[in-house]
């Protein structure tokens, strides 16, 4: 069975009622995420005055994820990998979107993003 790894936009999209980000995920079954994408969701709930109740949300949506990635050597290996390659081309991304990436690339799951331009600099990444 293929697995899924929903992306940092797709999951503020979807929290925030964007109907092409609950499009891209309505109909998976293995949806994945990563404690990367956690972390930028929690600069978010930080952001606004009723904090406590956006928390709420985001755990709320990270319980439904099947896994929940960290950062081990072999997502290591590919971020060094992927951002090494990057630079040498000129076409640098965020380095918790490397992340993101390589946790895609080091486990075999397809990405899901609002993104997608974005990410398509990423060779050898799946993106749906």
């Amino acid at each position: 069975m293929k697995k899924y790894f929903v992306e940092t936009s797709v999951i503020a999209g979807f929290l925030r009622g964007n109907k092409k980000a609950y499009g891209l995920v309505a109909n998976i079954d293995e949806l994945t995420g990563s404690y990367v994408s956690l972390s930028e969701l929690y600069e978010g709930v930080y952001r606004v005055s009723d904090w406590h109740k956006e928390e709420e949300s985001v755990l709320k949506f990270f319980s439904q994820l099947s896994e929940v990635y960290g950062v081990d050597k072999d997502i290591s290996k590919q971020f060094g990998r992927i951002r090494a390659d990057l630079k040498k081309k000129g076409k640098v991304i965020e380095d918790m979107d490397i992340f993101m990436a390589a946790t895609c690339m080091a486990n075999g799951l397809t990405m899901i993003t609002l993104n997608k331009k974005h990410f398509e600099r990423v060779p050898g990444l799946e993106i749906l």
